[in-house]
């Protein structure tokens, strides 16, 4: 088996700047609306009749920031297929550069409004093509630790934005308090526009538009093993790869045609329910409005954005946890124990928003329901965050890969549009009865994923086909030694052959 090399670990590390510019500029807004200078700049309400009319503008801005991300996400994938996973990354990370400047120039709400929609299809596509890069240039035995690099990049960019927005709360400027998070999500996105001049293109990609030269010298350098100077572990991976993709080369490919047949859409249900369920824990809700939430707690000043790094924190250390242990512990068990630990939180802040915040306050009670919100983050962050968006990315074929994350990934932005827009409306009005929804929601989440999720981790892109009913024209992972020295003297019959035809051209 391919053993994952420092340049491997290295390409993926500057791909995942995308999901840490994702993360970075999907927190900049909830660490803004944390500083007083935003709401005195746009002449917003916190209190009084006009904070309906706060909370519907907040409401707004995030609702077109996550309609921005689905077309972006939509668009990516089936931009990725045309044009290559690099150059599609490069576009995107400029399209989210240019989107971070209007953001921190806007001058009105309805300038931050709109500006927000084209920084939203900048990030929403770096979302979708961020893991299917991923995914498609990990070996088997470390896909889950380098495609696990999206989830902890990704919640390492909140963290990051949430110091950010901590230190600036402390600006004699009031108005660079609020712009300063959101200027300084220009900086990741520049960071990948640079990187992506340097990283290669996909191997797989590379296959489909018959490349192989160029494709085999990608792999070949990036699952280099010093142990193995003859390469015959990348060899076999290669063939195994050309074999397959040439095979589902044959079939349909495009979003009709995950529509249209059944082992296609049985994946795509799989991807995009878990991005899904995700959501509806509430997770993104408590992060967004987190600094609010802190507040109804009874935490005033720079406390509430104090606590939010420390949660962001604590997502962070819990993905990087996540994508250390993946490939051993699996996807399966990592998302049920999350979901079943997320259910518990959610149920104890629930009960003790209703008994102590809004019923008669107590200090005790507000405290347990801020560890619950920290160990709410903790379970999340190990188990579901990485988990999930692996999953979404792992189980697609190489022909339809691009579009089936895409779904998956609008499927997790149409979620935030669901739940986090009418959060700030939903947090003052219902209160505790928000989060028992989301309890509801996680109890079904995770009947659905014990009874039809099945285990992935171990097994190449390719070998995963069989799990949905596909063929796979050459196996790896549980090859005997007597098949696998079979399969070497195909290769080198394999290899021979393309010499012989390069030599009669």
């Amino acid at each position: 088996m391919t053993k994952t090399s420092g340049y491997n670990i290295a390409v993926g590390m500057i791909v995942a700047v995308g999901s840490f510019t994702y993360g970075f500029g999907f927190a900049s807004f909830a660490t803004s609306i944390g500083q007083p200078g935003f709401f005195q700049y746009f002449d917003l309400k916190t209190t009084g009749s006009g904070a309906s009319y706060t909370n519907h503008i907040l409401g707004a801005v995030n609702a077109l920031f996550f309609f921005g991300a689905c077309v972006g996400a939509i668009g990516g994938g089936p931009l990725a297929d045309k044009i290559g996973r690099k150059k599609s990354l490069l576009i995107a990370s400029l399209v989210s550069v240019v989107g971070g400047a209007l953001t921190a120039g806007s001058v009105h709400v309805a300038m931050l409004i709109i500006v927000r929609i084209i920084q939203g299809s900048g990030l929403g596509a770096l979302a979708t093509l961020v893991p299917i890069y991923l995914s498609e240039a990990s070996t088997p035995s470390k896909r889950g630790m380098l495609t696990g690099l999206h989830g902890f990049f990704l919640v390492s960019g909140y963290n990051g934005s949430a110091w950010v927005g901590f230190g600036c709360y402390f600006s004699d400027n009031l108005t660079f308090g609020w712009r300063g998070p959101l200027a300084f999500t220009c900086i990741p996105p520049l960071i990948l526009l640079i990187g992506c001049f340097w990283i290669p293109e996909s191997p797989r990609w590379l296959l489909t538009k018959g490349r192989t030269e160029e494709a085999w010298t990608v792999l070949a350098r990036l699952h280099s093993d010093p142990n193995d100077t003859d390469e015959i572990a990348a060899h076999e991976e290669f063939y195994q790869m050309r074999k397959q993709i040439e095979f589902e080369a044959q079939n349909p490919t495009g979003y009709m045609a995950i529509f249209k047949t059944p082992a296609y859409r049985k994946r795509a249900f799989l991807a995009c329910f878990v991005q899904y369920a995700a959501n509806a824990t509430g997770g993104l809700v408590i992060n967004y409005y987190s600094v609010i939430i802190y507040e109804n707690l009874g935490l005033k000043t720079y406390f509430p954005l104090l606590l939010y790094c420390i949660y962001t924190l604590i997502g962070a250390l819990g993905n990087l946890f996540s994508l250390l242990t993946i490939d051993k512990t699996g996807r399966r068990p990592s998302l049920l124990i999350g979901f079943i630990g997320c259910l518990v939180c959610v149920v104890v802040e629930s009960a003790m928003v209703g008994a102590f915040v809004e019923g008669a306050p107590n200090i005790a009670g507000q405290k347990v329901a801020i560890v619950a919100i920290m160990f709410f983050v903790f379970f999340y962050g190990l188990f579901i965050d990485a988990a999930s968006f692996i999953y979404s990315a792992e189980i697609y074929p190489t022909n339809i890969r691009s579009p089936g994350v895409a779904l998956a990934t609008f499927t997790y932005f149409a979620a935030c549009i669901t739940f986090v827009t009418p959060g700030a409306t939903a947090i003052a009005s219902i209160g505790y009865k928000y989060f028992v929804l989301f309890a509801c929601l996680t109890v079904v989440s995770i009947l659905v994923i014990y009874f039809m999720y099945p285990e992935t981790k171990g097994k190449s892109l390719e070998e995963l086909a069989a799990l949905f009913g596909d063929p796979v024209l050459v196996h790896l992972t549980d090859a005997t030694d007597e098949q696998r020295q079979e399969l070497d003297l195909e290769i080198k019959n394999d290899l021979i052959a393309e010499m012989r035809e390069d030599v009669t051209a």
